[in-house]
């Protein structure tokens, strides 16, 4: 009996203690308006130049911006063409360098230009994953390899990509770098140390290939999972070293929690995916991480909705998003709602983050964002 009570208080003492001291809530900090009848996404945000690097899908192509903290934007070009200041394909990743350049990833080349949208620099570089992303961009995954800017490497193929091919060996490497110093490619995160792989049967083997991704320059640490994954696996930049595990507890994913998945599980309507999956990882200052996943939308709710607006997704719905935080070692917090109307972009500094406010039921001529601060209860 002593020794039940004693277990009954060790439990009640460890609830309390996680429930008090690992509680993150977001807090509204500041907002901005751009005065743009076309949609403008931002994808990175500098602060040595104090500005935020962004995109525009217009009708004749795509354009780069530049705006400043009050939503001014400051520089508009297309730079996608064959002129001697422009790239020729698409972009996959864009980004603020460390010393305020920008970079601009194409499947083949990396492009250096300064503020006024000027190019500077054109790197070739080789790739066995030639992926080609569209309707969005990834921030430019790059490091310096022990700290020195001569082992400047970035990752090729982008976060939200699946280089899968059939029959691939189940030691394949997910992650492809490459060492511009140096000229060289390394891979590391072969998909058998995902450990969801011993649940999914053959028709789902694809699915750990859609990787889903965050670089940590400071610490040098690659945070990986997949888009169907129970867990976050820590990669060492450096040595390609598997560090650790950190399990992921999805509030709405009861997929992962089978003994065994096939495609059957899936819920789908014709291609539109409607089951949960993991979306995005970010991460924050202070190695905090955090999961942006998206939760199932029953099908008759799709539907209902999808009969209203016709370009109707899930996946571009803030109601059907959840963010979850991490350290190093353990989830933090359970589910936490988005803002509302909130559609996470990029991370600031000091623990920020901007969210992207889109309200189908409002067209305006300005577009909104909102800056939230993660505070620790």
């Amino acid at each position: 009996m002593k020794r039940a009570f004693q277990s009954f208080y060790f439990l009640l003492f460890f609830l309390i203690t996680f429930s008090v001291e690992c509680q993150i809530s977001l807090s509204k900090v500041s907002s901005f308006q751009i005065n743009s009848l076309l949609d403008v996404s931002i994808v990175d945000y500098s602060p040595k130049n104090d500005l935020y690097l962004g995109f525009i899908n217009s009708p004749k192509g795509e354009r780069i911006v530049l705006i400043d903290q009050n939503g001014k934007i400051i520089a508009n070009e297309r730079l996608q063409g064959e002129g001697p200041n422009q790239y020729v394909s698409h972009l996959n990743c864009m980004g603020f360098s460390e010393d305020g350049n920008i970079w601009l990833q194409t499947v083949t080349h990396l492009f250096r230009y300064d503020t006024s949208l000027q190019k500077l620099e054109r790197i070739p570089f080789q790739s066995s994953v030639k992926l080609q992303i569209y309707g969005r961009k990834e921030v430019f995954p790059f490091f310096n390899q022990s700290g020195q800017d001569a082992l400047f490497s970035f990752i090729t193929n982008p976060s939200g990509s699946n280089s899968y091919v059939p029959n691939a060996p189940f030691n394949k490497d997910l992650i492809e770098i490459f060492n511009v110093g140096e000229q060289r490619i390394k891979r590391i995160a072969p998909v058998s140390d995902r450990s969801i792989s011993s649940k999914l049967d053959e028709s789902l083997q694809s699915s750990m290939y859609f990787i889903v991704y965050a670089v940590d320059r400071n610490k040098q640490k690659l945070y990986l999972t997949s888009r169907m994954d129970n867990e976050i696996t820590v990669y060492d930049l450096n040595s390609g070293r598997l560090d650790s595990r950190i399990n992921i507890r999805h509030g709405d994913f009861d997929l992962l929690n089978q003994n065994s998945i096939s495609v059957k599980d899936l819920k789908s309507s014709g291609r539109e995916f409607l089951s949960s999956r993991n979306h995005k990882i970010y991460s924050l200052k202070g190695g905090l991480v955090a999961l942006d996943y998206v939760t199932e939308i029953p099908e008759g709710i799709f539907q209902q909705k999808k009969m209203m607006d016709p370009k109707y997704s899930n996946i571009m719905d803030p109601d059907y998003h959840k963010l979850i935080f991490f350290d190093l070692e353990k989830q933090l917090t359970d589910d936490i709602s988005v803002p509302k109307n909130g559609e996470l972009r990029a991370v600031l500094p000091g623990q920020k983050l901007l969210f992207k406010i889109i309200d189908p039921e409002v067209e305006e001529d300005f577009i909104t964002y909102e800056v939230y601060q993660a505070v620790r209860k």
